[in-house]
C-alpha cells in the first residue's frame, strides 16, 4: 500500500489592538490628553485570558508596550514607554489599562509604538525602546501554552503631511503571531470505503520546543500601511522535544484506537479540499523552524500505528507503522511528493498536515489454459 502525505496551508494570522481610549484630565502647558489603550473584539461570553492559538483577545490578556516621542527630524528621541505593561478587562474587552499614565505632549511632532504579548514575553527580554529590537529569553513550548504577540512599529504624528493637526486620541496596535499553529489531521481514501481504518499510536519526533526570539531594528515600512512597519522575526534553536495527541490546545484522545474518517473526494488524478478528516493533533502552538533532511535521524518526523480492517469484521486486522519526515509533506493532495514542499513553520502561519491512508487489497481470479493440441501422424504400408 501507499501512504500520500502532504499539507494545506491556511492564511496567516494577525490580532489587532484598536484605538485609545482617552479622557480629558488636567494638563500643563505641553501635556494633553492620556495616552490609553483599547481593543476591538467580537463579542465575547468568558471572563478569561484568550485560548491559546486563537486571535482574540479577552479579559485579563496583557501586552508590553514601549515607545517614545521625538521631532519630525529625529533630533529629541525621550523614551516615554518601557516595560509598561497594559491589561484588558471587560466582557467583551472594552478598557485597556496602567499604571502611571502618560500624556500626550504637544512640544512633540510624533510617538512611536512597539509592543509584546503575553507581557512576561516582554519584560522577561531585552527590549529597545526606541528602535523596538527584542532579545527575549529562552522560551519553551509545551504546545499549549505559550503564544507570543509582537506588534507592527506604530507612528502616530501629531499633524497629517499636509500640516494639519491629528488628534491625539487613536493609536492603533496590529498584532502579529510570533509562532506558528499546526494540526495534524488523519483521513482513509475511498478505496477503503468498506474497511475499518483506526489509529492507535501517533507522535512527533526531533521538534525543536525552545528558543530565543529576536526582532531586529528593519521593521518594513511599506506593511501594514505608510506609517506601520512590521516586526521581522527569528528565532534560535536551543532543544528538542516530542509531542502527541494530548498536547494542543484541544487535546485529543487516543488512549484507545480512533476511527478514521474516509475523504470521499480523495482523487489522486484530480486533487481537492478533503471532504472529511480526523484530528491527530489538535491546534499545537510551536515554534517556528526549518525541516531537517529526510532520512536524517535529527530531522523532524511522525510516527504512526493503525490498522485496516478490510470487511468490518474485526478478523484479519492488519496492523502498520510508518515513520515520515515532515521534509516530504508536499502542498498537492495526489498520489506522489513531487509537488512543491512544506519546507518549514513560519511565524503567523497556521499549517494542517493531512496524511491520507490508501491501500488495495490483493485480489485473485483464475483461468485454466487450454489443452495443447499436438497431432501424430504414422504410415504403414504392406
Amino acid at each position: 500500500m501507499r501512504m500520500k502525505k502532504f499539507l494545506i496551508f491556511a492564511a496567516a494570522i494577525a490580532i489587532s489592538v484598536a484605538c485609545a481610549k482617552i479622557s480629558d484630565v488636567s494638563s500643563t502647558s505641553n501635556e494633553g490628553t492620556q495616552i490609553g489603550f483599547g481593543t476591538w473584539a467580537p463579542k465575547l461570553t468568558r471572563a478569561e485570558a484568550r485560548v491559546q492559538g486563537t486571535s482574540t483577545f479577552l479579559a485579563g490578556d496583557t501586552f508590553a508596550v514601549y515607545g517614545y516621542k521625538d521631532k519630525s527630524n529625529d533630533s529629541d528621541p525621550k523614551t516615554v514607554f518601557d516595560d509598561v505593561v497594559v491589561t484588558a478587562s471587560g466582557s467583551p474587552v472594552d478598557a485597556w489599562d496602567y499604571d502611571n499614565h502618560r500624556f500626550w505632549d504637544s512640544n512633540y511632532d510624533k510617538y512611536i509604538f512597539y509592543a509584546i504579548s503575553p507581557s512576561a514575553i516582554g519584560t522577561a527580554a531585552t527590549v529597545d525602546p526606541q528602535t523596538g529590537e527584542v532579545t527575549s529569553a529562552t522560551i519553551t513550548f509545551a504546545g499549549d501554552d505559550n503564544d507570543v504577540l509582537v506588534a507592527d512599529k506604530k507612528i502616530v504624528n501629531k499633524t497629517d503631511g499636509s500640516g494639519n493637526f491629528n488628534s491625539w486620541g487613536t493609536v492603533h496596535i496590529v498584532f502579529n503571531h510570533a509562532a506558528s499553529l499546526v494540526d495534524f489531521k488523519v483521513k482513509k481514501a475511498p478505496s477503503l470505503t468498506d474497511a475499518t481504518v483506526k489509529v492507535s499510536a501517533f507522535g512527533l519526533t526531533q521538534i525543536e520546543n525552545a528558543g530565543v526570539m529576536s526582532v531586529d531594528d528593519d521593521y518594513d515600512n511599506t506593511f501594514p500601511d505608510a506609517t506601520a512597519g512590521h516586526p521581522n522575526i527569528s528565532w534560535s534553536t536551543d532543544t528538542k522535544a516530542p509531542y502527541g495527541p494530548a498536547d494542543g490546545v484541544t487535546p485529543v484522545d487516543i488512549s484507545s484506537p480512533i476511527t478514521v474518517a474516509e475523504d470521499t473526494a480523495f482523487n489522486p488524478a484530480s486533487p481537492t479540499t478533503p471532504a472529511a478528516s480526523t484530528f491527530l493533533i489538535n491546534s499545537l502552538v510551536v515554534k517556528p523552524q526549518t525541516f531537517g533532511a529526510t532520512g536524517n535521524a535529527a530531522s523532524q518526523q511522525l510516527s504512526i500505528t493503525y490498522t485496516i480492517d478490510a470487511l468490518g469484521t474485526g478478523v484479519d486486522v492488519v496492523e502498520h507503522t510508518s515513520i515520515l519526515y515532515l521534509a516530504d509533506f508536499d502542498i498537492v493532495d495526489d498520489a506522489d511528493q513531487e509537488d512543491t514542499k512544506v519546507a518549514s513553520w513560519a511565524p503567523g502561519k497556521h499549517y494542517t498536515f493531512y496524511i491520507t491512508i490508501d491501500a488495495h487489497d490483493i485480489k485473485f481470479n483464475a483461468e485454466i489454459t487450454d489443452w495443447t493440441a499436438v497431432s501424430g501422424y504414422h504410415y504403414l504400408t504392406n
